[in-house]
């Protein structure tokens, strides 16, 4: 079994966004889709994981750069390996997509084993996990940034209710959710003129249904392009918080 794991996949409509073509939500999509499927040849999914060892994998970092966005006829090679391991309790999938050669968009997940019943996470050899799976193979893309917690100074731009869709076979809201929402803090418009050139997320803590998170921005005063976007429960926590870099 190689260590690079391998799909191709021609892009559906589902996929695209408002200019129809396959950028930063899309991809992130694939990704997870991408890795869970890798984990699974190793029994290691998501599908199996929680009623062999009472963990699933909560995704709980993700970074992607977008290089060029993908029309409807073309044919993606998507590829997938896990990092050289450094933590006890944190895997990093790479994340490759191309077409013809040329690299479309690059990325990184990180991910931990978190049990289910005890609500709390769970080191890797606790559910059998075998670095003889990874990949010494380079990226392309920077380390995960630290990104502020803060509200103060950042705008509030509107409420979500986490509702049956967002839910998962963990029962907490899918933190892939939180792509739509932090990028529904923006207009068409505004996306049409400033594409997302690369976006990073972070989680901080579980969902649930019928909880209400409320969406903050915050421009930085650089003339960087990056804004700094927050999930947070009506009780002041922050569940998750990202940043998006645009043209």
């Amino acid at each position: 079994m190689g260590k690079i794991y391998t799909e191709e996949f021609i892009p559906r409509f589902r996929d695209a966004e408002a200019d129809g073509l396959i950028g930063v939500r899309g991809y992130f999509n694939l990704f997870q889709d991408l890795t869970s499927a890798h984990m699974y040849l190793y029994d290691m999914g998501n599908d199996k994981l929680p009623e062999r060892t009472g963990c699933a994998w909560i995704f709980t970092k993700y970074k992607l750069h977008v290089y060029k966005k993908a029309d409807f006829d073309t044919k993606l090679k998507m590829e997938t390996w896990v990092e050289p391991v450094n933590s006890p309790l944190l895997v990093n999938h790479g994340l490759w997509i191309s077409a013809g050669g040329k690299l479309y968009a690059a990325g990184r997940v990180e991910s931990c084993p978190f049990n289910l019943e005890g609500q709390k996470l769970v080191r890797l050899s606790g559910i059998d996990f075998s670095e003889d799976i990874t990949y010494d193979r380079e990226d392309g893309l920077s380390r995960f940034i630290r990104i502020g917690r803060s509200v103060e100074n950042a705008e509030f731009v509107y409420t979500h209710t986490v509702r049956y869709t967002d839910i998962d076979k963990s029962h907490h809201m899918n933190n892939i959710k939180y792509i739509d929402m932090f990028l529904n803090a923006f207009s068409t418009e505004y996306f049409r003129e400033h594409p997302v050139t690369e976006m990073e997320l972070q989680y901080r803590t579980q969902c649930f249904e019928g909880e209400m998170l409320d969406i903050y921005m915050q421009r930085e005063r650089d003339a960087s392009g990056m804004i700094r976007l927050q999930a947070v429960k009506k009780d002041g926590t922050v569940a998750s918080v990202a940043v998006i870099t645009t043209d």
